[in-house]
């Protein structure tokens, strides 16, 4: 029989304290990618859905319904709203964060330092990479964070601007997955996002929250008679 090391699951304790347990491989290696382009932190703001999760067998009970919000905020920073489900009979569970760029001079990916729930900064981070995306479809979001000098937490999620892929995104997305994650450990589980399992949660509503007060904005800057005058030369050609 094989026996896990007390460290092991010392450690595992001790990032679901912190509220990162949301998964996760433990591996001695990361995956290095070879993509290489300039990331547009404007396009990649706004709803997310995750669509699938590299599967870990050890956790029981799976994050499902997966929402997310990203809006930017200062230096190429985003501010993070999230909620998930527990289940199909758990109401929405919440959760907030900020995702701030670390810059490394060879770096040729997006890189993150991302913390939920927690502004004590004796906590870790967790390392994300967006390794790949086309901002209006489609998402691919790496993770590798050490735990300590040995190993590390590494996890990964697909994600889509909808609640599932683009039926024409669906193999761009796999032939993605298939080539660089090649490990026989990496298998990928679909999130449910269903409408019939999914409850209705605040984070969507942030969206149109967001669209409203910026329509609000623009037209509170605009003279009324200049609003009246355009309303009127419509009306009447």
């Amino acid at each position: 029989m094989k026996v896990i090391p007390f460290w092991m699951v010392t450690m595992a304790y001790l990032w679901c304290a912190i509220d990162v347990c949301r998964g996760g491989l433990l591996t001695t290696t990361c995956l290095q990618f070879e993509e290489d382009y300039n990331f547009k932190e404007d396009k990649f703001a706004g709803m997310w859905y995750e669509v699938r999760r590299l599967y870990d067998p050890s956790v029981p009970q799976h994050e499902d319904c997966v929402v997310m919000n990203y809006q930017l905020g200062e230096k190429g920073s985003f501010n993070i709203r999230e909620s998930y489900q527990i289940g199909d009979e758990s109401e929405p569970i919440y959760r907030g964060g900020k995702a701030d760029p670390k810059v490394f001079q060879d770096a040729r990916i997006p890189k993150f330092f991302e913390r939920f729930n927690t502004t004590d900064p004796a906590d870790p981070d967790l390392s994300i990479d967006i390794v790949a995306t086309d901002y209006s479809s489609y998402a691919v979001v790496y993770s590798c964070t050490s735990i300590n000098s040995t190993h590390h937490n590494e996890t990964a999620w697909v994600l889509s601007r909808q609640p599932a892929l683009a039926k024409n995104m669906v193999e761009l997305v796999n032939l993605f997955l298939e080539t660089r994650f090649t490990r026989d450990d990496h298998k990928w589980r679909a999130t449910m996002q269903t409408a019939d399992y999914c409850k209705p949660t605040l984070v969507e509503d942030l969206a149109s929250h967001s669209t409203a007060s910026r329509v609000r904005r623009l037209f509170g800057s605009i003279p009324l008679a200049v609003l009246l005058g355009a309303m009127l030369v419509k009306l009447f050609h």
